[in-house]
């Protein structure tokens, strides 16, 4: 009877494998194409001239920190009354 009872149990398994394998899924979802055209260039490159693009007005601190994501550790580093330990 143990016996009878396994194969009934490997046939099952294997029976729901196939059918969830066999599943027709059309997932394939349609990708945009991104199309650039080349510009090809012959002769010399010093005729070329180059735009310069300065941003001037805005001037900003960047702050560096030691650990990654240091603020946002400090930020859920708090403590509330509930959470202090109390004495017996």
């Amino acid at each position: 009877m143990l016996i009878m009872k396994s194969l009934l149990t490997l046939v099952v398994v294997l029976f729901f494998g196939t059918v969830a394998i066999a599943q027709n899924s059309n997932s394939n979802d349609e990708v945009d194409i991104l199309k650039m055209d080349i510009v090809l260039v012959t002769g010399d490159a010093s005729n070329f001239v180059f735009q310069k693009t300065e941003n001037t007005a805005e001037k900003s601190v960047a702050r560096l920190y030691r650990h990654k994501n240091s603020r946002v550790k400090k930020a859920l580093n708090f403590s509330t009354k509930k959470s202090r330990p109390k004495l017996a």
